[in-house]
């Protein structure tokens, strides 16, 4: 999982099937992220032969994953370069995303580059774990039928979901909201669905992660890490490499959810107390919002919920808009102990980029405290200057994460 110049990694030596493999890898993975790009500049960044370039390149122009294009053809930096550019081949490949966050389901299919085709989303009514994967075989069949594609023409699906994840063997080991454990997600996908291609499972923030390095590369490839803090359900925040062959988050899941606030506080639904879910999820925000309404309070809220017993974040945020101030302080006090929280998160794994995705932030007024409120922990000797930054709404949206995780499982397997 390697991004930006000088980080495409490939091998020499005498295992030749690994070797061909490593290469293969490197050279298509510097096509997707610098095409329209040449020959020659590949040969020169990955400091391989022009001849090693062109074979590998020739079968990859044969299989239909690369094609070439006129520089005639191309506007901006590409003018006046000589014709046999290189590119991605983005209608030769498709990919299905699956994604859970919080209780908002979503499933798309999308070509090579992550245009999205079609795509189904709501929000989790049942949380069995047989309903929620029937909705996704649902909604796989039907975004298939919608696109026009059929399994066949699928090259791999991905699919995030909150908690600990046995990706090497597709199993969820545990989601401590939904009460999951040990479910064979691949497994039961792949008998639902009637795949029979590549399904990798992977934790939903780092799906997101690893969309944001597929499909946003641009925006981090000045840093040498970022660190990706969902906050959802529940909360997680891996850390990612933009300078390694390491492929994923080098700290995990990185379960920030449950690093404890107060040994003696609040129960978490993992069954320890004082975690950080218990105070700065969005499910204990809808928690707090709920026990305000039962004492009379939240008057703005409760006029604007369909169920003054399951509120929604979105009416949340309207209530917050509109002042109610019961509201206004639960969100504030769960935004100050978030804030300490990341900026824990900073001073230990010190990352270039913090890429902050929660719908709290949608508001200004929210983005603008969280920062207020994490300067003192961060202006100290020891900082030197994260770049905090908030995940536009729709960036991430429409299982992107997942046909991210797949994409990238292809760039690094290529067959």
């Amino acid at each position: 999982m390697v991004r930006g110049e000088g980080n495409m990694q490939f091998l020499k030596g005498n295992n030749l099937p690994r070797v061909k493999s490593s290469n293969q890898s490197a050279i298509l993975r510097m096509i997707y992220y610098y095409g329209p790009i040449q020959r020659a500049e590949i040969a020169e960044r990955l400091e391989l032969t022009l001849p090693t370039i062109t074979t590998n390149i020739n079968k990859m122009i044969e299989d239909g994953l690369v094609r070439q294009v006129s520089a005639a053809h191309m506007t901006g930096a590409t003018n006046g370069r000589r014709a046999g550019l290189l590119e991605i081949n983005a209608a030769r490949e498709f990919f299905v995303g699956v994604e859970l966050v919080g209780e908002q389901w979503s499933v798309c299919v999308a070509d090579f580059c992550g245009q999205i085709l079609s795509s189904r989303g709501g929000t989790v009514r049942d949380r069995d774990y047989e309903a929620v994967m029937r909705q996704f075989a649902d909604s796989y069949a039907e975004c298939l039928a919608e696109s026009g594609k059929t399994s066949e023409n699928i090259c791999g699906v991905g699919i995030g979901l909150p908690g600990l994840i046995d990706r090497e063997n597709g199993i969820l080991w545990m989601n401590s909201i939904f009460q999951w454990s040990n479910k064979k997600v691949s497994q039961d996908f792949a008998a639902l669905t009637g795949y029979e291609g590549k399904i990798t499972v992977e934790n939903n923030a780092t799906a997101r992660g690893i969309s944001a390095q597929i499909f946003h590369w641009k925006e981090l490839a000045q840093g040498k890490s970022f660190a990706y803090m969902l906050v959802a359900s529940g909360i997680a925040c891996p850390v990612f490499l933009n300078n390694s062959s390491y492929r994923g988050s080098v700290v995990g899941t990185g379960e920030a959810g449950h690093m404890v606030i107060d040994p003696h506080g609040r129960p978490c639904a993992c069954g320890n107390r004082g975690c950080l879910e218990a105070y700065a999820s969005e499910y204990s925000i809808i928690t707090e919002c709920i026990n305000e309404m039962r004492q009379e309070r939240a008057v703005t809220l409760r006029r604007l919920c369909a169920d003054p017993e399951k509120p929604t974040m979105a009416e949340i945020l309207r209530a917050q808009h509109e002042g109610d101030c019961d509201v206004n302080r639960v969100i504030e006090e769960a935004i100050c102990i978030l804030a300490i929280a990341m900026s824990n998160i900073i001073n230990f794994t010190r990352p270039d980029t913090m890429l902050i995705d929660c719908r709290l932030f949608v508001s200004i007024h929210n983005r603008n405290l969280l920062l207020n409120k994490s300067k003192s922990a961060l202006c100290n000797p020891t900082f030197y200057g994260a770049d905090i930054r908030f995940a536009e709404e729709g960036n991430f949206a429409n299982a992107l994460g997942g046909v991210a995780v797949a994409i990238d499982e292809k760039l690094e397997n290529v067959q």
